[in-house]
């Protein structure tokens, strides 16, 4: 039973991250002031009911797996993909919420202009490029999870 937690667990995780980035590439390229918005803000709702529940879920259940079989550092594999979670974790709540959030007060501001501005564009840059490694991180561990290397 606990297993499948933890799969659910990887699929809300794994899946919603993975969609946003899909909704927010498609948001972008539409050009249209108000997609973007709410892409933005979907993907903030949509963390909250699919991202934090799956972290929750992959910690909460991952660490007794891990402890049936000798421990986080049993194996290397168990190891690597706690270190990468944990690291894509990180860079979900230091930089990814932060800047959707900053991004839709942005757009609050910039609605009668119905444009995006400069610092506005700067951060979907930096989302980008943090959302690509919050992405393949996670990715790599499941990897893991699944081939278990010895």
């Amino acid at each position: 039973m606990i297993k499948s937690f933890h799969i659910l667990g990887v699929v809300l995780f794994l899946g919603n991250i993975i969609v946003s980035g899909i909704w927010r590439i498609s948001a972008e390229r539409s050009k249209d002031f108000a997609v973007i918005k709410h892409s933005l803000k979907l993907i903030n709702f949509t963390d909250l009911l699919f991202t934090l529940p799956g972290i929750i879920l992959i910690i909460g259940s991952g660490h007794p797996l891990a402890a049936k079989i000798g421990g986080i550092g049993a194996y290397p594999w168990i190891y690597h993909s706690y270190a990468l979670l944990t690291v894509s974790i990180i860079l979900w709540l230091g930089g990814l919420l932060p800047i959707q959030r900053k991004q839709y007060k942005i757009m609050k501001q910039d609605i009668a202009d119905s444009h995006l501005s400069p610092s506005f564009k700067k951060l979907t840059m930096w989302w980008s490029i943090l959302g690509i490694f919050a992405t393949l991180l996670p990715l790599i561990a499941m990897v893991l999870m699944v081939v278990q290397p010895k």
